[in-house]
C-alpha cells in the first residue's frame, strides 16, 4: 500500500503495523514502520510510541526501547507499564527504580503495574518495598484483580511471610487456578511441603481442576516428604488428565517415586514418556544412584548418549555421584575427562568434590588430596570438607588436619568443619582433641589468633 503510493497510512494503521510486526518477531521491520512514522510527522503520538516500545521489548531490545521512553515528552500508564515489565522480563533489578520514579511524576498505577512491580519484588525478596506498594495497592482499588493478588502472594512467599502469604490469598475475591497454585509453591518455597499438599486438596474440593503447574508443585511436596501413598494418588490424577500434562509433570513425578525409593514405579514412569528431556535422564541417573543402582546409573547415561541426547553440567554431577557410590573409580575418570573432551562442559567444584568422594570412599586419599591442590580454579570449602570426610572414613588424621585447615581458613565460622574433624577424633579416641575442637567452636571471635595455623593450635 505504501509502496506504491496510493493511500497514505495513518496512526490507527501503523499501530496495527507495529502490533503486527512485534508478534510476529520481526525487528528490521519494526524499525522501517517506525522509521515511516517519523517521515509522517507521527512520532509524537502516543499510541505509535507505545507500540513500538512494546514491539522492541518483545524483541529483547530494553535499552533501545529505553532509549524512546527516555525521549517521548508524552507518557501514559501503557508506557510506564512496558518499560517496567520489560524490565521484569530483562533486568527485574532496576524495577524498584521506575516504581518509584513513577510516584516521583505523580503517575497513577493500574492493576497491571501493581502486578508487575510485585512480580520484580518478589525476584528480589524486597519486602519492605513490598509493603509499601501493599499498602499503596489497598487505597488503589485494583486489589480484587487477580493477576495483583497472584503477585501479592508471590512477593509475600519469596519473604518467607508464609502467614502475609494466606491472609493475602484468603482476602482474594475470587481466586483461579494460578492462584492456588501460587500459593502451593510458596508454601514450598516457605519448607512446607505438607501445607502445599493441603492448598492443593483444598483447591479440589472447591472445585477448581489442577493444572500442569499444581500437580507438578504436588509431586514435589511428595518427594520432599517421601509420601509415598499421596504421591500414588495423584499419580491417578495424572493419568486422568491425559495429553494436558507435560514432561516438566512427569518430571516431578519421576523424581517422587525415586525420592521414596520405588525406582520400578519410576522406570515405568520413564519408559511410558512420550517426550523425554535431559531432566529426565538425569532425574533417573540421580535416582538410581540415590537407590543403591549405581551400575543401572552408568547405563541409562551410555544408553542417553546414544539416543543423541547431549548431557548438561548437573547430569554430570548425578552421573559422577552414581560412580562415587558403586566404587567404580575408573569410570569416574572416564566420564570426569569426557566432560571438556567430549561436551565441552568444564568441570566446576561440584564434579570436583565427587571425584575427591569417589577416590576418597576408595581409600585414595593422596591422588584425592592431589586432585584438589590440582585443581584449575581455587578450591572450595566443599572439596575440603570431602575429603575430610574421606580421612574420618579411613582414620587419616594427618591429611584430615590439612582438609581442615583449609576448609576453616576459607570459613572461620562454617559448623561442618569443626563437626567432621571432631567426629574424626572421636573415632580414634583423640578426647582431649575432641574437647579443644569444642571450646574452639565456642568462641565467639576466632579470628583473633593471628598467623596461626589452626591444627597446629589443636595438637
Amino acid at each position: 500500500m505504501v509502496r506504491d503510493g496510493m493511500v497514505k497510512p495513518n496512526e490507527f494503521t501503523l499501530v496495527s503495523a507495529l502490533h503486527a510486526c512485534s508478534l510476529h518477531q520481526d525487528l528490521a521491520l519494526s524499525y522501517q514502520v517506525y522509521g515511516l512514522v517519523v517521515r509522517l510527522g507521527f512520532e509524537s503520538n502516543m499510541f505509535l510510541m507505545n507500540a513500538f516500545l512494546t514491539a522492541l521489548i518483545r524483541h529483547g531490545k530494553l535499552v533501545e526501547a529505553l532509549e524512546v521512553f527516555e525521549w517521548s515528552t508524552d507518557k501514559d500508564i501503557v508506557s510506564w507499564n512496558a518499560v517496567i515489565a520489560g524490565c521484569l522480563q530483562h533486568c527485574y533489578f532496576s524495577v524498584p527504580g521506575f516504581w518509584l520514579r513513577m510516584n516521583c511524576e505523580a503517575v497513577k498505577p493500574d492493576g497491571f503495574t501493581f502486578a508487575t512491580v510485585l512480580t520484580g519484588l518478589a525476584a528480589l525478596s524486597d519486602l519492605n518495598l513490598g509493603l509499601q506498594v501493599h499498602a499503596q495497592l489497598v487505597k488503589s482499588g485494583h486489589g480484587d484483580e487477580n493477576c495483583v493478588g497472584n503477585s501479592l502472594v508471590d512477593m509475600y512467599m519469596k519473604n518467607q511471610r508464609l502467614a502475609d502469604g494466606f491472609r493475602a490469598f484468603q482476602e482474594m475475591p475470587q481466586r483461579d487456578v494460578s492462584s492456588w497454585a501460587q500459593m502451593a509453591v510458596g508454601c514450598l518455597q516457605c519448607g512446607e511441603p505438607g501445607i502445599a499438599l493441603e492448598v492443593i486438596a483444598e483447591m479440589r474440593k472447591t472445585g477448581v481442576k489442577p493444572n500442569r503447574f499444581t500437580l507438578a508443585t504436588a509431586f514435589n511436596a511428595c518427594a520432599i516428604l517421601s509420601s509415598w501413598e499421596e504421591g500414588k494418588k495423584l499419580h491417578g490424577l495424572r493419568i486422568k488428565l491425559g495429553t494436558e500434562i507435560d514432561v516438566c509433570v512427569d518430571n516431578a513425578l519421576l523424581d517422587m517415586y525415586a525420592k521414596c525409593g520405588s525406582m520400578d514405579a519410576a522406570w515405568t514412569v520413564f519408559q511410558l514418556m512420550n517426550d523425554r528431556s535431559i531432566v529426565s535422564w538425569t532425574t533417573m541417573i540421580m535416582g538410581c544412584a540415590q537407590n543403591g543402582q549405581a551400575r543401572k546409573a552408568l547405563k541409562i547415561f551410555d544408553e542417553m548418549i546414544l539416543e543423541g541426547i547431549e548431557p548438561n553440567y548437573v547430569t554430570f554431577i548425578c552421573l559422577l555421584y552414581a560412580c562415587s557410590q558403586g566404587g567404580f573409580i575408573d569410570e569416574g575418570w572416564k566420564y570426569f575427562f569426557s566432560m571438556s573432551n567430549d561436551h565441552g562442559i568444564f568441570p566446576g567444584e561440584d564434579h570436583y568434590a565427587c571425584m575427591v568422594n569417589l577416590l576418597g570412599r576408595g581409600g585414595l586419599i593422596k591422588e584425592a588430596e592431589e586432585l584438589i591442590l590440582a585443581m584449575p580454579f581455587k578450591p572450595g570449602m566443599l572439596v575440603w570438607q570431602t575429603l575430610l570426610g574421606a580421612c574420618q572414613l579411613h582414620e587419616d588424621i594427618q591429611t584430615g588436619k590439612r582438609a581442615a585447615e583449609r576448609a576453616m581458613n576459607l570459613d572461620k565460622k562454617h559448623p561442618s568443619s569443626y563437626v567432621l574433624l571432631s567426629n574424626m577424633f572421636a573415632g580414634l579416641n583423640n578426647w582431649l582433641g575432641v574437647g579443644d575442637l569444642r571450646e574452639l567452636m565456642e568462641t565467639s571471635d576466632v579470628k583473633k589468633i593471628p598467623g596461626s595455623s589452626w591444627i597446629e593450635d589443636l595438637r
